[in-house]
């Protein structure tokens, strides 16, 4: 599968293979496989690919979000179809990993936080069509309601979703979101700048303040108790990039803090396709919010 995948890259001239390369093969828990090539150690070229998975849409997706994030997300390159091969390419980055240092210690001020203020700032002044389906605010709640009505938290969901969310939603604008902002995908580049890497569900909602939740949550190694912690009005790193980027994308800090059930069903929903350990730590967050919301 390789020498075909290599092929395709060499015939639609994204990568030249007559030209001497390294290669990294990446094998994941899913259906797909991730193929670094670099020259003389230079990152170059980035390959998702799949013989059982249509990676169109994600195409569509990395192309929406490199468009609207030139900065911030990796150069899209193309997506092709050989037999039942496909192949998402885009240009690899050569990055370091971020940690909660990075982002909340006074020199992220300068560097990194404020990146990811611009982030927000940028998804408040630019909704571009993404060109894939999406769950609009509108469909978000009786789209939650039909899938937890069969999950064994039913009765928190339920409660939650009759509790004065939808009436929320009405007055939010619509935000494609990364739906996925977490430290994991998160780079620092060589100039210390920020990078955001997988954008397979970008523009799958657009409910304002879901990346921010995830990054929140992120930030707070998935700690439901240090999440409502940091929220208990003592001044804290974590509470002013929170407040700023709350009012980059123009959203009230208490709209946002009354919206984390919602952002939780939403982040649980999302990840309904992912492995049984990921469903597992997102129910018992919910249980745990429970007891605040």
């Amino acid at each position: 599968m390789l020498n075909s995948v290599l092929g395709v890259l060499a015939e639609r001239r994204w990568f030249d293979t007559a030209v001497p390369y390294q290669m990294s093969v990446h094998l994941t828990q899913g259906a797909c496989v991730w193929l670094l090539l670099s020259r003389e150690g230079v990152v170059d070229t980035h390959v998702k690919f799949s013989n059982c998975l249509s990676l169109e849409n994600e195409a569509l997706r990395c192309a929406a979000a490199h468009a609207r994030y030139p900065s911030l997300a990796p150069q899209f390159v193309g997506h092709a179809r050989s037999g039942d091969l496909e192949l998402l390419v885009n240009r690899a980055v050569d990055y370091r990993g971020v940690d909660r240092s990075h982002l909340l210690s006074s020199a992220a001020r300068r560097g990194m936080a404020r990146d990811v203020e611009a982030y927000f700032k940028a998804m408040a002044q630019d909704t571009p069509p993404i060109g894939v389906g999406a769950l609009s605010n509108a469909s978000l709640v009786p789209t939650l309601q039909g899938y937890f009505s069969s999950h064994p938290l039913a009765p928190l969901a339920q409660r939650w979703l009759a509790d004065g969310l939808p009436q929320c939603l009405s007055g939010l604008p619509a935000m494609p979101q990364h739906a996925d902002l977490v430290l994991n995908n998160l780079g620092r580049t060589k100039a210390d700048r920020l990078v955001i890497f997988d954008w397979e569900d970008f523009g799958a909602v657009s409910l304002p303040g879901l990346d921010l939740f995830t990054l929140e949550l992120a930030l707070c190694a998935a700690d439901a108790s240090c999440l409502l912690a940091s929220r208990s009005g003592r001044a804290s790193a974590l509470d002013a990039l929170v407040q700023s980027c709350c009012a980059a994308m123009q959203l009230g800090v208490v709209d946002y803090q009354r919206l984390a059930p919602l952002y939780a069903l939403v982040f649980r929903y999302l990840k309904r396709n992912y492995g049984p350990a990921v469903r597992v730590r997102t129910d018992q967050l919910l249980q745990e919010l429970a007891a605040a919301y």
